[in-house]
């Protein structure tokens, strides 16, 4: 079925500010002349489980039923599989931020909890579920600022590339029953990133980050207050697909991108999506759980807390994190421990 038979796909290139209309067929010999080639013959990196994960995905997306998210599925999940290259081993670790930083970060938000002059309720973002209690959204862009520069030489040493700022924002302080649905960052500008973790609520529940890593596992990490959660953030497929429950929970985005970095990343991720995306599989074929993208996002409603493999079993690992030390590879950690779960 083709809902849309002389498509014009729209893609925003993001570093020239302008959008520029592509015809289907030039998208495709833009596929031919890179030698994509379907079904994927070797995914990045080719590990046996990131392969498993990515074939598994790319099935559910072939059963999406509306053209557009189908496509749009197609290119977020091309991207992750396929385009964008990894830089470490797992695509995750763990380290403690600078006590000073997290003072000053701890310092503004308890200054914005207790006053309305600097927060305001975040706007609509397509991956936050807040089930109509909006985050806060706390300004500090010199703060900011200064935390993207004294955090470059840790994010260099766990990554092994020289590396360009390119954002960090925030605070931003979700409020009870927020939902941050799975999804991956932008290619162009959130490469090698981390989420520093500034504090929460007395009254909150443990709340999980699920992050996926390179060798195909399923991870629940619970920070702490100063934990920084290290991922090649568009690479891995992350979120907070369990609503949280609390008063507030409150965090900083912290993105860079090497130094060299070809930011039309975003757009060969189009070139890659095969010819074949606006074939849909009948329900007769179906054995994989349905997959939903909603924005940039996705979510599996038939599975508990809408992601699958929460209801199977994952690796947790708990902060907080050793002070003054380097960015913890998980594998170091597993080697020590025999089980699924590991306490820093």
């Amino acid at each position: 079925m083709i809902e849309l038979p002389y498509l014009i796909i729209i893609i925003i290139i993001l570093h020239a500010n302008f959008c520029s209309a592509m015809y289907e067929n030039e998208r495709v010999n833009e596929y031919h002349k890179r030698k994509y080639k379907w079904p994927i013959e070797a995914f990045v990196p080719e590990t046996e489980g990131w392969r498993k994960l990515m074939q598994r995905r790319l099935k559910q997306i072939q059963f999406i039923e509306d053209g557009r998210e189908r496509y749009n599925a197609w290119v977020q999940v091309i991207g992750s599989a396929l385009v964008t290259p990894n830089f470490t081993h797992y695509g995750w670790g763990l380290a403690r931020a600078p006590q000073h930083l997290v003072d000053l970060l701890k310092e503004n938000l308890y200054n914005g909890l207790n006053s309305t002059d600097n927060q305001t309720l975040e706007g609509k973002v397509e991956v936050i579920n807040d089930g109509g209690n909006h985050a806060y959204f706390f300004r500090q862009d010199q703060l900011n600022q200064k935390v993207l520069h004294e955090l470059l030489p840790m994010h260099e040493r766990w990554s092994g590339i020289e590396l360009v700022p390119s954002v960090a924002y925030g605070l931003r302080a979700y409020r009870n029953s927020s939902v941050l649905r799975m999804h991956s960052d932008k290619s162009s500008t959130h490469v090698i990133s981390c989420i520093l973790h500034v504090d929460h609520s007395e009254d909150s529940e443990p709340w999980p980050i699920i992050i996926e890593d390179l060798l195909g596992e399923t991870n629940e990490v619970y920070l702490e207050s100063g934990d920084m959660l290290f991922y090649e953030s568009s690479k891995c497929l992350h979120g907070r697909p369990r609503p949280f429950v609390g008063s507030w929970y409150s965090s900083i985005f912290v993105h860079y991108r090497p130094y060299d970095w070809n930011k039309d990343k975003d757009l060969e991720s189009h070139y890659a999506v095969p010819p074949m995306w606006n074939d849909v599989l009948s329900e007769k074929e179906r054995d994989v759980e349905e997959l939903e993208i909603v924005g940039t996002g996705f979510l599996e409603p038939s599975c508990y807390d809408n992601w699958c493999a929460l209801s199977k079993e994952t690796k947790k690992w708990y902060g907080p994190a050793p002070f003054d030390g380097p960015v913890i590879d998980p594998g170091t950690l597993l080697e020590k421990n025999d089980d699924k779960t590991c306490s820093l």
